[in-house]
């Protein structure tokens, strides 16, 4: 859920200049459980939530990522999932791998 939130904030900040509001996330948050058919433990889903936009701005910051359009097909597939087969989403999901660890 981390990687696809971060993911979320990085196309939302190419397409509208700003980052996504909470409202936003969270919205995506629960579209997120939804498509895995899962409830997340709602303490973790809060955690993931509040630190998806830190991570998304050290990684435009220290990368320089903008997803574009094409850069967005390629990290979704049809069904609007994250395609692990995209360097970019490998990518980001682990920077967001690394964090989790650095905090636990």
């Amino acid at each position: 859920m981390l990687t696809f939130l971060v993911i979320s904030h990085l196309a939302t900040r190419f397409a509208a200049g700003r980052w996504m509001s909470t409202e936003n996330t969270v919205e995506s948050s629960a579209y997120w459980s939804k498509a895995i058919q899962r409830d997340e433990d709602v303490v973790a889903r809060v955690m993931l939530t509040s630190r998806a936009l830190s991570i998304a701005k050290c990684i435009e910051q220290e990368t320089g990522l903008t997803l574009s359009g094409s850069a967005l097909a390629s990290i979704f597939d049809s069904n609007l999932r994250l395609d692990f087969s995209s360097a970019t989403t490998r990518e980001i999901y682990h920077r967001c791998e690394t964090y989790l660890l650095a905090v636990k």
